[in-house]
């Protein structure tokens, strides 16, 4: 399934459209568009790496709304 998020690419690079593929959906999987998500204050700290484990690309935004 052909997706598109917003990703840092690395620690001090503001988030970018971020295209890539996913796994075909299985039988007790729920695809969902989601249309808003909110960025907290740790997200930021991940995406810059201020704690020193973070993997890249990296994805933020774990509060997602759908609509």
């Amino acid at each position: 399934m052909k997706t598109i998020g917003y990703a840092a690419q690395a620690a001090g690079v503001p988030l970018a459209p971020y295209h890539f593929e996913r796994r075909a959906l299985r039988a007790n999987d729920v695809a969902m568009e989601i249309l808003y998500c909110g960025v907290c204050h740790s997200d930021l700290h991940v995406a810059r790496n201020d704690w020193g484990a973070s993997v890249y690309p990296r994805f933020q935004g774990t509060k997602s709304s759908d609509v």
